[in-house]
């Protein structure tokens, strides 16, 4: 996807999230394309869920399907279940660990029982919940603007909060992950601090299903030179396997 185009993905975006409904007739002319064009847009926004088409326009998508985290952790439950138990085995006693503030990242979390001596950093009162029920380990939470939707913290506070710190191996999901354009996600927010993360991590752990391969995002997060680890639920193909033998990142699924 070109610059032009992801401008006017943006533009979409944010005129949807201020008025609730669009109309390819004025979007046409305030952004200078033809309507064939924001036709085109829609379609492509709607494929990844950013937007429902209606009779000559298009309206947002419920936000709580779209961004509640309750929901996307009942989402694909087993397969992130599976990524867990493998992320897991990447953490050695002692270690210092970022966990994203995601679905798939809860599911690491019951298996850090059997590690020692951890420092854990997180920025999600949702993954703090069950945190909560490990002893043993220094936890680190990163406060800053509270997302109820996502129970997690962001915005300026989180971002230098982030910035102090440094070293850590960081296990970060995505919406999406393509070997072209690398991780990326719809949230604009959360991709800029995911970004900060990145900055400041010794590693940098991707988990993700497979249905989150190969289907770029709206706002990208990383190239996948970035990445040292990918761990996902079956094994991934053979460009797959190519690139990141290429790029020395491992690749981690289930044998």
């Amino acid at each position: 996807m070109g610059i032009e185009a992801e401008l006017r993905h943006k533009q979409i975006l944010e005129q949807l999230g201020s008025t609730g409904r669009i109309y390819v007739k004025d979007i046409s002319q305030a952004l200078g394309v033809t309507e064939v064009t924001i036709r085109r847009d829609l379609v492509l926004l709607e494929n990844k869920g950013l937007l429902k088409k209606t009779y000559g326009g298009a309206v947002l998508t419920a936000p709580e399907v779209k961004t509640s985290v309750r929901y996307r952790q009942k989402r694909k439950l087993a397969a992130k279940k599976i990524i867990g138990k493998l992320a897991a085995e990447l953490i050695k006693d002692g270690d210092i660990i970022y966990l994203e503030a995601g679905s798939t990242c809860y599911e690491i979390i019951p298996y850090l029982a059997q590690r020692k001596n951890l420092t854990i950093i997180v920025n999600s009162l949702y993954l703090m919940r069950r945190l909560g029920q490990l002893a043993g380990h220094k936890i680190i939470i990163v406060g800053g603007v509270y997302r109820p939707e996502r129970m997690d913290m962001v915005g300026p506070g989180a971002e230098i909060a982030i910035t102090q710190l440094g070293g850590f191996k960081a296990f970060t999901g995505a919406d999406d992950i393509t070997i072209d354009a690398g991780i990326s996600g719809v949230d604009v927010v959360t991709v800029g601090f995911a970004k900060l993360v990145l900055k400041r991590a010794s590693e940098v752990i991707f988990v993700g299903d497979h249905a989150k391969f190969d289907n770029p995002a709206l706002y990208k997060i990383a190239d996948i030179d970035q990445l040292d680890y990918i761990v996902t639920d079956i094994r991934p193909s053979k460009a797959w396997h190519r690139i990141a033998k290429q790029k020395n990142i491992k690749l981690i699924y289930p044998k």
